[in-house]
């Protein structure tokens, strides 16, 4: 009887992680399809044609009572395509509580390290932790590209 409650109830957990995901459209201000202009604080890094990665100049960079290394984000036809971060000061853990508290849990995806992701349709979140500094790189990514 409990397997059969647990198979009713996992599909589900699924879903609210799904819709969590979709609902974000991204991290914090940071939106799926949006371009560059509408942000302040960016620098230009990369211009390789179509696509463009731009760093957050911003020190300190704290989100949620979270210190970050660096908040990078790459534009592909000027739309909002991927989001990546680093935090800093042993703040790893922390972010990770973040994260699950606003996208629910995460699949770990390698048994031998501290990785896990959040995937929806749209939407895929990966997060890795650094065991040695305590510190972890988190990337949003659009799956299905910016629309024309």
């Amino acid at each position: 009887m409990k397997t059969i409650v647990l198979l009713l109830i996992v599909p589900f957990l699924g879903l609210t992680q799904i819709n969590k995901l979709d609902e974000k459209n991204g991290f914090k201000n940071f939106l799926f399809g949006t371009s560059p202009a509408e942000y302040k604080n960016l620098i230009l890094e990369i211009d390789d044609g179509n696509t463009k990665l731009y760093s957050l100049d911003q020190s300190p960079i704290r989100l949620d009572d979270i210190d970050f290394e660096y908040l990078r984000l790459t534009f592909y036809k000027n739309k909002l395509s991927s989001i990546s971060l680093q935090t800093k000061n042993a703040n790893g853990t922390k972010f990770f509580q973040n994260l699950k508290e606003n996208y629910g849990e995460p699949v770990k995806i390698n048994k031998l390290k501290e990785n896990y992701e959040w995937k929806s349709t749209k939407y895929q979140v990966l997060y890795e932790n650094n065991e040695i500094s305590g510190d972890a790189t988190t990337s949003f990514y659009t799956k299905t590209g910016p629309k024309k």
